[in-house]
């Protein structure tokens, strides 16, 4: 088993190699940077946080390339990747060209995580959102292109989203890119298995996650694919403390219970519940500056605390050994802990993740 831990992306800058560093020698195999422009609370409700002290806003995101390259010469080993990108912020020309320098900046050692975008990121820049699982197909077929054009050919592409004319793409990676995709609905699994090297859904439960793993297996199958050439994974929101009524008050608190409400309306529906806000898929629909935190300090009422179990893995250190163990049994070899401990409580920051080493130390 694998394991990789999201990086640091707000100032101060110097924290990033010094982070990347420190997470390779304690044993972490991939450093994973979100490309956002905005964070997932409402200004209102995060001034009133203790991280606020620090952060005056949750909303400032260091570009996820420019911030790997800047990493990347602290380290020898661990890879980098992005968690995850879309192509509506940029063509897929410009897309690749920050890859591929990502690619040799960090020796070889880049990851592509690319899907189909959050509306956060998108529409209030007032960018169009439309069609996003279709521009991100044509997007790649572009990428691909380009990627496997020879030095010097011109290329030329005629799509519905992008048009190439006489181009070229001549920076090439030093090795093969591998592109992981974001995916959790049918046609992402789909695009997935036509042109992906990784699967990195977002935290999914076990029995949603097989189901989806075995359609992902099938739709390789039909592309002439082997299933083991797709590397599965998952990005995991983790609140780990050693006594169960500390995680029972930890998934209580108004900041972490917020990440419920990106969760997809199915899964409340799938418990009997009804989502605060009606039908709602969280990376289409939600958009944290639309909300007063009055709006969703009422919403996050009613989140049920069975929504908060599928939202989060959580549990004792033994509990959640458990439950990477079940994902390995589903084909898990690299798991993100994003650890969302500290937000409950700022106190369990090192002793959360004194009990994440632990956690790995078993694989």
């Amino acid at each position: 088993m694998e394991f990789g831990t999201v990086a640091p992306t707000f100032p101060p800058i110097e924290e990033v190699p010094k982070t990347a560093k420190r997470m390779e020698e304690k044993g972490y195999d991939a450093i994973w940077v979100a490309d956002h422009l905005m964070g997932w609370y409402p200004h209102d409700l995060w001034k009133e946080t203790i991280f606020a002290m620090r952060y005056p806003s949750c909303h400032m995101f260091y570009d996820a390339f420019c911030e790997i390259c800047y990493a990347a010469p602290a380290t020898e080993k661990i890879k980098f990747g992005t968690s995850v990108t879309e192509v509506f912020r940029r063509h897929p020309a410009v897309l690749l060209q920050q890859a591929v320098t990502a690619d040799h900046a960090t020796k070889g050692r880049f990851i592509l995580g690319i899907g189909a975008g959050e509306a956060e990121n998108i529409v209030p820049y007032g960018i169009d959102f439309s069609k996003p699982v279709s521009r991100l197909e044509e997007a790649v077929e572009v990428m691909k292109l380009m990627l496997n054009s020879d030095y010097g050919e011109p290329i030329n592409y005629e799509g519905k989203f992008y048009r190439l004319e006489d181009a070229v793409f001549d920076v090439k990676p030093l090795g093969k890119l591998p592109f992981w995709f974001g995916a959790h609905g049918d046609r992402m699994l789909k695009l997935t298995a036509k042109h992906g090297d990784g699967w990195l859904p977002t935290t999914l439960p076990p029995e949603v996650y097989k189901e989806r793993a075995e359609k992902l297996d099938r739709y390789a199958k039909e592309f002439g694919r082997e299933p083991e050439e797709i590397t599965k994974a998952i990005f995991v929101s983790l609140v780990v403390d050693e006594k169960p009524e500390e995680v029972n008050r930890l998934l209580q608190s108004p900041i972490l219970k917020v990440h419920a409400l990106l969760m997809p309306s199915e899964f409340y529906e799938m418990l009997g519940y009804k989502h605060p806000f009606g039908k709602f898929y969280g990376l289409l629909d939600y958009i944290p500056t639309k909300y007063t935190k009055e709006q969703i300090m009422e919403a996050i009422k009613q989140v049920p605390d069975e929504i908060m179990r599928l939202a989060y893995i959580a549990g004792t250190p033994e509990e959640i050994v458990q439950q990477f163990e079940q994902y390995e049994k589903l084909g898990v070899s690299h798991i993100v802990i994003w650890n969302l401990t500290y937000f409950g409580d700022v106190s369990k920051i090192k002793t959360s993740y004194a009990l994440i080493d632990e956690i790995m130390s078993h694989f």
